[in-house]
């Protein structure tokens, strides 16, 4: 089950914390973004969010494939999170296939149409996720860990 695989465009806020930590009992956050690493005032605050007693990391893309495809996580209840679509499967073709992805919150944007209340997809991102799925990737739709998720494989593997 663990890395959780997540696209959230907020990354690591309260929801994360106050639900889908407790729910899972993740002790391991993992930003994989280009930008994150090299700005100090996400990664102070982001810090910030995640509990003394759980783990915090972040580097770019193609090094969080390196670092996952090593195991560097260990047994460490892991969540992975990407801030959008496009860096999921970035992450998928540097070298790291992974069986499910989450889809919390992509926000609204020209030439998105509306999945749920938190998610909106455009005809880059909906390509994407076919390719990920005919690959044989789970593709959900949930915001919240109790939520039932909506399961968009069947729909995006045509």
């Amino acid at each position: 089950m663990y890395p959780i695989y997540r696209v959230d465009n907020r990354l690591v806020h309260g929801q994360i914390i106050s639900t889908w930590l407790p729910k899972y009992r993740l002790q391991q956050f993992l930003v994989a973004s280009d930008t994150v690493p090299g700005n100090t005032l996400q990664m102070t605050m982001f810090k910030m969010c995640v509990p003394p007693e759980a783990r915090f990391e972040a580097m770019p893309v193609e090094q969080a494939a390196e670092w996952l495809n090593q195991k560097r996580y260990g047994k460490a209840r892991t969540m992975v999170l990407l801030e959008s679509v496009q860096d999921a499967a970035r992450l998928f073709a540097a070298g790291h296939p992974f069986p499910m992805l989450n889809i919390g919150n992509v926000h609204h944007a020209p030439g998105r149409s509306r999945v749920t209340n938190a998610v909106y997809l455009g005809d880059e991102e909906l390509s994407l996720l076919s390719d990920l799925a005919r690959r044989g990737m789970r593709v959900e739709v949930r915001s919240l860990p109790d939520e039932p998720p909506l399961d968009l494989s069947a729909r995006l593997a045509r």
